[in-house]
């Protein structure tokens, strides 16, 4: 029998615990996506930065950083282009 990788993430964790709102696999999908395209990390971290669990406004305050930091490196290398 060939269980999922959820299945296998509910043995491990106690039924108290509560899932991280922000996994490691969407964190870093996020950081990668900001740095190709800013404005996801703009859209993301506001969205994430809203929400009241800190861990989520830590992940949001991060993006939204990264986000504002990788436009205006965009602006700067696309005005020495010219």
């Amino acid at each position: 029998m060939i269980r999922t990788m959820s299945e296998k993430e509910n043995e491990i964790s106690s039924p108290h615990e509560k899932p991280a709102v922000v996994s490691a696999r969407i964190n870093l999908a996020i950081i990668i996506g900001t740095i190709l395209f800013p404005l996801i990390g703009i859209a993301m971290g506001f969205t994430y930065f809203r929400k009241d669990d800190p861990a989520a406004k830590k992940a949001g305050r991060n993006w939204l950083i990264l986000g504002i930091l990788m436009f205006i490196v965009n602006i700067v290398l696309v005005s020495t282009m010219k």
